[in-house]
């Protein structure tokens, strides 16, 4: 029988996911995120909402059971919450959207809150906390909501159950859930009511058996999902939270330990713990009953109930360690006078001057505030004496506008002579450079404060002989730039007294280590430390920044390298500020305690993707994940950071996760050509194979869906992913563009986070047959024309629309083992996606009203944006059933040409010089620009005039561009025009209609 097509594959509310994604990367407290650091994880709005929409069915589809449909109207169909909204607010024109199952799902996912619904309508914003409502499967707020979790559980349920008996009903399932369900839960009451149940006695041992046996018999009875790609382990965190069962594969060990303390140990030991006051004290003494004072948790007749097992363990015993390390290495971090501890030392790298008469040691700084902030301006100032460079610490504007340190290239400020970045690398390889101890930085109540450095301050330390020896990537400059400036092993991105406090910590580590009898438990307590000591390494290295305009120690990976730093932050871990052991053992227990009231665990595996003996044939239900793209990250070799440390306090007890020198490189799924003898071409056919290879397992494990999500949507991008999923006998089903990143983001992100990624979904699916190009390209066309139509009323628009219609086209080209032209030459993937963006572009502008000007500035803005394009993709555009060819494009300025490039003409640029828009037979679009100008200009006489001469009913064509013009223009100052004339046109209408000058309006205004 066919299977109802999933949700994803029909649709998916992305504007409300783009939304709450862009909040989920400001999210701190409790997020996946703050746990340790790893690279370019996916928001968990994206993730919650692609696992519950590959695990669900489509209601409207005819094949929908019955049962999950009632589900929907039992659990959604009856709340208001859920209604759809009465005109989609994210479009120009009035939307109703149809109250039916399909929306009311789509609306459980996400909804705008009716307050976020009238501000859309209005232009204006809303906080992002606001802008969706509560109750939505997707809102941060929603991740513990029991009743939320238990709707989406619960449809989860029906739809899986129904779909292996169809014939059973919603009230069946239903009452099969709640059994299942309660009997989970009075398992973990039996248990975790128990006294003293860390003691173990066989009566706990047969309820922690009878809770496992509970939680095992609602899974089997749970769709199964993987992720091969787990990393940072948001999909598997995600896939847990529903209910599933949840894998996660990943070959480097230090995502495997991360993975471990995200989605493993909180949801399994992060519950309630009962002790007798004997038992409390033998455990934890006088310092455990001090904790106990500390969080206001009271002995009641002679019980003490802890909340959190495990946030309190790790505390606990974290603190034991800091007071270890403390005692034996605190000295090297002396108090002040005022026997107040300095947060931080400013220090900068020093080299020699070139000038062989001068030879200057000059601090290679770029700039001399320590705090540049509005309200705040501290500045380095120096006081230079001959050769002698020395400095003084005042508040104001700094008078010194440029550093001595551009681009790597350093002035003398005693001589003026300037020693290259060539040289200044021969010294740092050389050895023969130093460091200045610039400035203490101070935590008052009145903010940071900053005094001149005195070297009395620090105490001298010697080279440490145990630093990390493991050798960096020398090789790959792209990503460790910091290379070539003659660091070469991990342990030279420490300080020595940074590497004597970090070994400090390792060593009292192995000795906490052994008061403690090994199991499963106390496994995950060493993680967490080990993992606490991995973040205390990251804010203590010499290649760590301190942010001036914040006043907070950043650590070296803003992006996905390890850059130069010429002045560092070198924290004080024994403080109490930011950057301290301390506060980052806060963010641990904050993760732990935010991500324990689930019952439901991920199931990891330290192993490379696409192991075909993992899974049996079509075992698992769904596979969502994220792979890696090319080159973008070189996750192996930058996480080796992690592993020196990781290595030195979890080698033993994770043996085979760390029995090589190393994190394995060979087996990891990227294109980096310094793993495949420096040759670009090797890596990237090894990467393509590589990724075929683990699609072609996930097709013989996987029964349903497989769901993809990529940071790419370059040609190259999206002809790798299908040619991958075709050639491992997938058909891609689906393709939705979510907007993830926050619009501040670091430039260094953007190269392997996107503004936009692509999720795309994917069947199992025979190819067969060989298909002609005639006959594809009109199956295509047809397909995306009625895509179109539905996706319109949706309310997707511009970029969203055409990549949404991607996967639609790639549907019917993927049904054929090859799609072959008429000269017997066959059709490339490349091919199919341009087919594919004129196929939608057609539907686009079918029944536009307008002229053949404004529909190219329409379909171009629809398509490419006000971003540069190459110069070719004019000609290939026109070619799109238009009348117009490219001179006429740029003569009548609707392009900029610069050089092999151009953009799209804003307002500003077009309606200058012979480009008018006053006359009735004026393209539209020049007629709407020059009221869009006039309204910049606040001339409102002359737009009275121009509006009654153009738009002067609500029904003209003028009205309809600039509505579309709104919907598919960016933030900037094209779209702020825009605003304003729509937001006021039934009054502009109205005046233009009085006879403002007494005389006939001309044909032609002449203004």
């Amino acid at each position: 029988m066919t299977k109802a097509k999933k949700l994803i594959e029909v649709a998916m509310p992305i504007k409300e996911i783009s939304a709450e994604s862009v909040r989920d990367k400001s999210i701190r407290h409790g997020h996946i995120s703050t746990l340790h650091l790893w690279w370019a994880r996916r928001p968990l709005p994206v993730c919650r909402a692609v696992i519950f929409a590959s695990l669900v069915p489509d209601p409207l589809d005819e094949q929908c059971p019955q049962a999950f449909k009632d589900a929907i109207q039992d659990l959604l169909g009856n709340d208001p919450l859920y209604a759809p909204y009465p005109d989609i607010p994210y479009t120009a024109i009035y939307d109703p959207m149809p109250d039916n199952l399909r929306n009311r799902l789509l609306m459980f996912i996400g909804k705008f809150s009716p307050v976020c619904q009238a501000n859309m309508l209005k232009g204006k914003n809303t906080a992002s906390k606001e802008q969706l409502s509560e109750g939505c499967l997707i809102k941060w707020e929603s991740k513990n909501d029991k009743v939320v979790l238990t709707k989406a559980r619960k449809l989860i349920w029906v739809a899986y159950n129904a779909g292996q008996n169809p014939d059973a009903s919603f009230v069946s399932l239903s009452q099969s859930f709640d059994a299942a369900y309660q009997a989970i839960e009075e398992a973990e009451n039996n248990l975790y009511s128990c006294i003293d149940r860390h003691l173990e006695t066989d009566t706990i041992k047969e309820k922690e058996t009878a809770l496992q046996a509970a939680i095992d018999c609602f899974q089997r009875q749970m769709p199964s999902v993987l992720d091969p790609f787990a990393g940072g382990g948001a999909i598997p965190l995600e896939a847990a939270r529903l209910g599933c069962r949840s894998y996660g594969n990943d070959i480097n060990p230090v995502a495997h330990i991360i993975e471990k303390g995200s989605v493993e140990f909180p949801q399994k030991y992060g519950k309630p713990i009962r002790y007798t006051e004997e038992e409390f004290r033998r455990i934890y003494g006088k310092e455990g009953i001090d904790m106990l004072i500390a969080k206001g948790i009271s002995i009641s007749n002679g019980i003490i109930d802890i909340p959190n097992r495990l946030s309190f363990d790790v505390e606990y015993y974290a603190k034991q360690l800091l007071a270890m390390t403390e005692k034996e290495v605190g000295y090297l971090y002396p108090a002040d006078e005022n026997g107040n501890k300095p947060i931080a030392y400013y220090w900068a790298r020093t080299a020699t001057c070139s000038n062989p008469s001068c030879k200057a040691e000059v601090p290679l700084l770029k700039q001399f505030y320590l705090a540049n902030t509005s309200s705040k301006k501290v500045y380095l100032n120096p006081v230079i004496n001959g050769t002698d460079i020395q400095f003084e610490i005042k508040e104001g504007v700094c008078p010194i506008k440029d550093g001595w340190n551009n681009r790597g290239n350093m002035t003398c400020p005693c001589c003026g002579s300037i020693t290259t970045a060539d040289q200044l690398k021969e010294q740092f390889k050389a050895k023969q450079t130093g460091e200045r101890f610039l400035a203490i930085i101070t935590e008052s109540s009145n903010g940071k404060k900053y005094k001149p450095s005195n070297f009395k301050d620090v105490i001298a330390i010697t080279a440490n002989t145990n630093k990390p020896t493991e050798n960096m990537p020398t090789k790959y400059t792209q990503a460790f730039p910091s290379c070539t400036w003659g660091y070469s092993m991990w342990g030279d991105l420490f300080s020595n007294r940074q590497l004597f406090m970090l070994q400090s910590f390792v060593n009292n580590f192995s000795i906490l280590k052994t008061s403690f009898k090994h199991t499963q438990y106390i496994q995950s307590l060493l993680t967490y430390l080990a993992i606490w000591i991995d973040r205390i390494a990251v804010a203590n290295t010499s290649l760590g920044r301190w942010h001036n305009g914040r006043e907070t120690i950043e650590h070296p990976f803003s992006r996905q390298a390890i850059a130069m730093v010429f002045d560092y932050p070198e924290s004080n871990p024994f403080c109490s500020s930011s950057g301290s052991a301390t506060n980052q053992l806060e963010w641990i227990l904050r993760y732990i305690e935010s991500e324990s009231n689930s019952s439901f665990y991920t199931n990891l595996k330290n192993a490379s993707s696409g192991e075909k003996s993992q899974f049996g044939g079509k075992q698992l239900t769904a596979v969502v994940t994220d792979p890696p793209y090319y080159d973008a990250i070189a996750y192996a070799d930058i996480s080796d950071f992690f592993y020196v440390w990781l290595k030195r306090t979890l080698n033993d007890t994770y043996s085979l996760n760390f029995s090589t020198p190393q994190t394995p490189k060979s087996e990891e799924c990227t294109a980096l050509k310094h793993h495949h003898n420096n040759s670009e071409q090797e890596a990237k056919l090894y990467f393509e194979k590589k990724l075929t290879d683990i699609f072609d397992a996930i097709e013989q494990q996987t029964s349903d869906i497989v769901s993809i999500m990529f940071a790419h949507q370059t040609t190259e991008a999206w002809t790798t992913l299908c040619n991958s999923i075709l050639s491992a006998r997938m058909n891609i089903t689906g393709s939705w563009p979510m907007d993830t990143e926050m619009a501040n983001r670091s430039l260094g992100l953007a190269s392997a986070a996107l503004e936009s990624s692509v999720t795309v979904s994917c069947r199992p699916s025979e190819r067969s047959g060989y298909g002609s190009f005639k006959q594809v390209k009109q199956a295509i066309e047809e397909k995306v024309n009625k895509e179109v139509e539905k996706l319109y009323g949706l309310g997707f628009r511009g970029a969203d629309l055409l990549t949404a219609c991607f996967g639609q086209a790639v549907s019917e080209f993927g049904k054929y083992e090859k799609v072959e032209k008429a000269d017997g030459s066959e059709v490339t993937v490349a091919e199919l996606l341009e087919l594919a963006k004129t196929a939608a572009f057609n539907a686009l502008l079918r029944g536009f009203d307008g002229d053949e000007y404004t529909k190219f500035y329409i379909g171009w803005l629809q398509m490419n944006g006000m971003g540069e394009t190459d110069f070719d993709d004019a000609a290939k555009f026109t070619r799109i059933g238009m009348n117009i060819n490219v001179s006429d494009i740029f003569h009548h300025h609707l392009l900029i040409k610069n050089g092999n490039k151009q953009h799209l003409a804003s307002y500003i640029e077009r309606i200058t010089g012979e480009i008018q828009g006053t006359n009735i037979s004026d393209p539209l679009i020049d007629q709407v620009q020059q009221a869009m100008m006039l309204w910049s200009k606040e001339n409102r006489p002359k737009l009275l005039r121009h509006i009654k001469l153009v738009g002067s009913e609500t029904n003209n064509s003028f009205w309809r561009v600039l509505a579309s013009l709104k919907e598919l223009l960016s933030d900037g100052d094209d779209l702020k025009q825009v605003n304003g004339l729509l937001a006021n046109s039934e009054e502009l209408i109205q005046s233009c209609q009085k006879d403002i000058t007494g005389q006939a309006t001309q044909m032609n205004l002449g203004f």
